[in-house]
């Protein structure tokens, strides 16, 4: 019998199918770039201080890792706070209704700086949107509504973060609110970072220091429904509440929101911290570098679009990454520590803590904590329940009301060592946390944000699989509970953090009308008398 009919029929039936096979492949992508966009925030290493070439150095890196095969299938690129030009390299950065492509101007046209070009054309070359964070400088007469007095050089130099779509055009310019330790001008009238992509997908984005404040970060969220918030920072943190990624992740759960976070890398002058947060469901992908060396690399994950309400189920798991002990990562103490209604806990003689109630000005907590302990030759931290209820002052005068209820290691049993980590870094746990529930009851207020917040001593947040969190309204006061509900080991801290914005918000907003009425002021004058 002759068998080559039968190899043709068998050959068709296999192209048959896998044009059937690559068919349901190609439907499956869709209905992932449907539901998911694939977002890549770099944690970045800048040049030290005093390198003479650092921007062309920056440059190609940011050029190099746009341009990689990780890269590949990212539709958006998120790069950090202050690691590309410095103060003496500026550029003129358009704005949004100018509606330029930095890339396709001609050289008689071109008034921006070559590297703005250059990463305006990578944009281009490679399809992508590039979120970067420059040092811009402005013509002071541009804003004839500023009255302030400008520099002997007729500029105003910004932290500014750019946004280019996928053809190189400047979508977003946001210049940073909340300046911290740095000789830069603000911009007179208040602005919003805020763009729309072609995934669907309307972001807010915001600077560092610009997170612990309602205007611009939880305006965003409030005022104008945004889902989706880039965060670019060159980040200093501070133990037990306040680093990276544990406030990145808190921030995000606490607003529900997708939150992209890029961060500078420099361990060893205070700076690391980069994620991917997906709101309530927790850690896509999160970095802190510990070492004494920071690195240049991209983090990236499928992320899901908030507004379609789908299940999160078939989110990749989340990847966590800490080097090792955090013996080089130089890092800040809140001053408040010993300000905290606490008491320490003894747990080689008690290891439950059973409905004990701790109070501070207005806000009462209470804790239930279940532990097994550990023997250990090794010399181990202390733990305190601590309750506050007060003013947080920070640079510039800049404040907020804060009220905590936590548990949280110490060097010793002295609260003045709270919020340390010791010397060089070979403390460890010699409790194991079965469970922990932590309540309170926290005053309804206009603008309130409250998270769960932790860490462990490598730096990272615990795990959104390992803890439940409920707030829930009853009468003039939000009643929240943040629960450890499995077996965690080297625990740094864990409590509730509530941001009560009142007091700042309206103090920028007295700032507003004085600027306002400062100006007609200076107008009359103008009219009247000149």
């Amino acid at each position: 019998m002759n068998s080559k009919p039968i190899q043709i029929l068998k050959l068709i039936f296999s192209v048959l199918l896998f044009n059937k096979r690559c068919s349901s492949l190609r439907q499956s992508d869709g209905l992932a770039e449907q539901f998911y966009y694939t977002a890549g925030v770099a944690e970045f290493r800048p040049e030290a201080i005093g390198t003479t070439d650092a921007l062309s150095t920056h440059l190609q890196a940011y050029k190099e890792m746009i341009g990689s095969v990780e890269a590949e299938d990212v539709d958006i690129i998120v790069f950090p706070e202050g690691t590309l030009n410095k103060d003496f390299q500026l550029t003129y950065v358009p704005s949004k209704k100018d509606n330029v492509i930095p890339c396709s101007l001609s050289e008689e046209d071109n008034i921006y700086a070559d590297f703005l070009v250059e990463l305006s054309c990578a944009a281009q070359r490679f399809k992508k949107y590039l979120v970067i964070n420059l040092t811009e400088k402005e013509i002071c007469w541009i804003n004839a509504n500023d009255p302030r007095p400008c520099s002997h050089n007729g500029l105003n130099i910004f932290n500014t973060n750019v946004v280019f779509d996928r053809d190189g055009r400047v979508i977003s310019r946001y210049r940073k609110t909340h300046v911290y330790v740095e000789n830069k001008n603000t911009s007179y009238e208040q602005e919003y970072g805020i763009f729309e992509t072609d995934f669907g997908v309307r972001f807010g984005h915001f600077i560092c220091f610009d997170i612990l404040f309602y205007t611009p970060a939880q305006e965003l969220v409030e005022r104008f429904g945004i889902t989706d918030i880039i965060f670019t920072s060159k980040f200093y943190s501070e133990l037990p509440f306040l680093t990276a990624a544990q406030l990145q992740m808190g921030w995000s759960w606490g607003n529900n929101v997708n939150l992209l976070a890029a961060g500078a890398s420099y361990p060893v002058n205070g700076s690391t911290g980069s994620g991917i947060y997906a709101g309530e469901n927790g850690i896509l992908v999160s970095v802190m570098v510990t070492g004494n060396v920071g690195e240049r690399k991209l983090y990236k994950a499928k992320v899901p679009k908030r507004n379609l309400n789908i299940s999160l189920s078939n989110l990749t798991s989340s990847t966590m990454t800490a080097y090792n002990l955090p013996k080089y990562l130089r890092l800040l103490k809140d001053p408040q520590i010993e300000n905290f209604n606490s008491i320490l806990l003894n747990f080689q003689q008690e290891t439950d803590v059973d409905g004990k109630t701790l109070c501070h000005g207005n806000l009462c907590c209470q804790f239930n904590i279940s532990t097994s302990t550990m023997n250990s030759s090794m010399p181990n931290y202390y733990y305190r329940l601590g309750v506050f209820d007060g003013k947080r002052t920070y640079e510039k005068k800049e404040w907020n009301n804060i009220k905590i209820c936590s548990l949280y290691a110490c060097v010793t049993e002295s609260v003045s060592s709270c919020g340390e980590l010791s010397t060089p870094g070979n403390l460890n746990s010699s409790a194991v946390f079965l469970s922990i529930s932590i309540k309170g009851l926290f005053k309804r207020s206009k603008h309130l944000l409250i998270m769960p917040n932790s860490l462990k001593s490598n730096l990272l947040p615990v795990p959104a699989t390992k803890i439940n969190w409920s707030k829930s309204l009853q009468g003039d006061s939000y009643e929240v509970s943040h629960q450890l509900t499995s077996e965690t080991d080297n625990l740094l801290t864990f409590g509730i953090y509530a941001n009560y914005y009142e007091g700042n918000a309206a103090e920028r907003m007295h700032l507003s009308y004085f600027r306002k009425f400062y100006f007609l002021i200076m107008l009359y004058q103008k009219i009247f008398f000149i």
